[in-house]
């Protein structure tokens, strides 16, 4: 066990981050400065609206704003109404104009309003409309300290050019999973593959994490593992039906890897395996409190003909994320435990099966260092 004195340089030799860093609320405010104002936050994508007319309420900016389709351009608009600020739309649909229910008040799909009932002049109250940047049909919200060159630079890996266009894909649903523990804990699991063999038995019978691969940049990396052809002595029946399912869609023959997974830091994820892509954005609420918003994507096909392809998928997708909640519960906890008695703990990296969660650390330490 550490001493509180020789945290700091056992810091600097693991880019560990000390306990505190996961429960104190002062380090989640100056997390708010150095690094959530920071970097572009992720809103959605073009396939939420993909017509005219077509718009998603954005559960990224809590329902307050709407993503809509304006003949092929995307616009980020406020959902409250500039008369008595009530909530507008809900979920997603097709309208031609944004119409408050209370007192009719519209909107064009522009944001401009265009009709206040009983008013003998237009008030010209305009929505809010929040600039974006679209990279590869993702939706940004822009800051003004980082540049959308940026994002875009943090995606292009050789690996992704093919993948990024969702050629053929489209939104089959959306859903948001809530967690009782430090925003932090949950980026480091999802960075480490140390813990697939003991944790994921199902999840380990479809990819191999001895193959696995890593590639990164200033503020983003890429785990790419094959596809697990032979049987692991260990499954889950869930993952089971998924297998099976994926020999299916592939004509019994392997598919080409097990699973890609893109993080963008902080918070922004990208999973592709067979014949599927999740589109995630973690959200910090507080110090000990984040959810993850959910996207599933699938081809055309498999939407249209074969749900039980999606139903397979994401009964595995579900079943993983929770054994990973538990994981996560588990180390929150005994963080917080250690704070409790004023105590610091801290081990070493595996290499390379905890690299990504070592470029996390020594990023966020790069993030965080001039404002501790």
């Amino acid at each position: 066990m550490l001493t509180l004195k020789s945290v700091d340089s056992q810091a600097k030799i693991f880019s560990q981050l000390p306990v505190h860093s996961y429960i104190d609320p002062n380090i989640f405010e100056i997390e708010k400065k150095a690094i959530f104002d920071k970097y572009p936050k992720y809103l959605g994508h073009r396939l939420m609206a993909p017509e005219h007319g077509n718009y998603q309420v954005l559960d990224a900016l809590n329902q307050a704003a709407v993503l809509v389709n304006n003949h092929g351009k995307m616009n980020v608009l406020s959902n409250i109404c500039r008369h008595r600020q009530a909530l507008m739309l809900e979920n997603k649909g097709s309208a031609s104009h944004i119409v408050c229910p209370l007192h009719r008040w519209t909107y064009g799909l522009d944001g401009k309003l265009e009709g206040a009932p009983y008013f003998k002049e237009n008030p010209c109250l305009n929505l809010e409309s929040f600039p974006v940047e679209e990279i590869y049909n993702l939706i940004f919200k822009q800051t003004q300290k980082q540049t959308s060159k940026n994002i875009k630079d943090a995606m292009e890996f050789k690996e992704l050019n093919q993948l990024l266009n969702f050629e053929s894909y489209k939104l089959h649903s959306i859903k948001i999973d809530h967690y009782n523990f430090n925003w932090k804990t949950f980026i480091e699991v999802y960075l480490e593959d140390y813990h697939v063999w003991a944790f994921h038995p199902g999840l380990n019978n479809i990819v191999n994490c001895d193959d696995l691969t890593w590639e990164f940049k200033s503020f983003s990396s890429i785990q790419k593992v094959p596809f697990r052809n032979k049987n692991h002595a260990q499954s889950s029946p869930i993952y089971d039906i998924w297998k099976s399912k994926i020999y299916e869609q592939n004509g019994h023959n392997s598919p080409a890897f097990g699973a890609i997974w893109l993080t963008i830091y902080p918070f922004f994820m990208i999973e592709w395996y067979p014949n599927v892509i999740v589109v995630s954005h973690l959200i910090p609420d507080n110090t000990d409190q984040c959810r993850n918003i959910i996207e599933f994507y699938y081809p055309e096909e498999t939407i249209l003909f074969d749900q039980d392809y999606i139903t397979a998928q994401q009964a595995a997708y579900n079943e993983t994320a929770l054994e990973d909640k538990i994981i996560c519960e588990k180390m929150h906890e005994g963080r917080r435990l250690l704070f409790k008695n004023k105590q610091e703990d801290m081990g070493p990296y595996h290499e390379p099966l905890e690299d990504g969660l070592k470029h996390f650390h020594q990023w966020y330490q790069s993030e965080m260092s001039a404002y501790l």
